[in-house]
């Protein structure tokens, strides 16, 4: 009875198969990590009048980072969606900082140097609303 076997280098019935599988994996796999949303390295620290909150964002442009205040949080958003001759390559990081205090649009500064986003919110901001205490004991 004879077998026919395929020799070492040829290509078998089911070879181009197996080499578009392996393709479409390859290339879902890639798309599928591109769009995972990665965490920041973010430092944040207390000067007597200020909380400074630095963000790592090697790569991104001035364009591509989104700041948004709601309340007490502040909440950074870097998106890039490049595009090549034959992929489309997205990456997206986000991180929201909770403060225990309302943080003041209009006070708030933030600058963009070399990679590091840098966001200064004065801890004494004119949305922070405070209450006089009237001592009564000795009246």
């Amino acid at each position: 009875m004879d077998h026919n076997r395929w020799k070492r280098g040829e290509r078998g019935p089911f070879q181009g198969i197996m080499e578009q599988m392996d393709a479409f994996f390859n290339e879902s796999a890639k798309n599928f990590n591109a769009l995972i949303k990665r965490p920041l390295n973010v430092r944040t620290r207390e000067t007597e009048a200020n909380v400074i909150v630095e963000a790592e964002l090697p790569g991104f442009k001035r364009d591509q980072i989104q700041l948004e205040i709601f309340g007490n949080q502040l909440r950074i958003t870097a998106e890039d969606h490049s595009y090549t001759d034959n992929d489309t390559y997205n990456r997206k990081a986000e991180k929201n900082i909770t403060l225990p205090f309302a943080i003041s649009e209009k006070e708030t500064k933030a600058r963009l140097n070399n990679g590091i986003l840098q966001v200064i919110i004065p801890k004494n901001n004119s949305s922070r609303k405070f209450i006089d205490i009237h001592d009564t004991t000795d009246s």
